[in-house]
């Protein structure tokens, strides 16, 4: 049950190109990134398992909503660097940042079925098993996104470097 876990936990780490880091890259708009994208993981796993398995639908919603109010202070003050930053890109053009917020929805809506694919590629039974499993995977040090993006989140703090 313990190797299943970790091997939750590690697949929630990954990002759509490669296995993610919790190394910082020092660039606020990549370690934005990073963190964002956990948070989005996070939330795509819920769907994806309840699509699969919807008879741990309710235990993994209630326990995602535990999570996130758990850590809601800081998956707000993340969230309202991304709206910043995305404001920021299209330099107060709101038909601009509309697109750009659509944009990157939709490349998370795309990284949904890569997920889904990881999950089932080692098949029905391994997939069960992480998903019976994500309400102790949000319980676990992993989840705490500030703690596993350490790194980033100090980045993260400093701001965007003016260009």
């Amino acid at each position: 049950m313990r190797l299943t876990l970790m091997a939750l936990a590690l697949a929630i780490s990954t990002s759509a190109s490669a296995e993610q880091s919790t190394d910082s890259s020092g660039d606020y708009f990549m370690d934005l990134g990073q963190v964002y994208g956990g948070g989005q993981s996070i939330k795509q796993y819920r769907d994806i398992c309840a699509d699969a398995f919807p008879v741990f639908y309710q235990q993994n919603e209630k326990a995602y909503i535990v999570w996130r109010s758990k850590y809601l202070v800081f998956l707000q003050e993340i969230e309202k660097n991304w709206t910043a930053m995305a404001w920021r890109e299209s330099k107060g053009d709101a038909v601009k940042y509309s697109d750009f917020l659509a944009k990157t929805s939709g490349m998370f809506d795309r990284y949904k079925d890569v997920l889904r694919e990881q999950l089932s590629s080692d098949g029905s039974e391994q997939f069960r098993k992480t998903c019976a499993l994500y309400p102790q995977y949000l319980a676990s040090e992993h989840a705490n996104l500030e703690y596993f993006y350490a790194e980033q989140v100090i980045t993260v703090r400093k701001g965007p470097r003016a260009k």
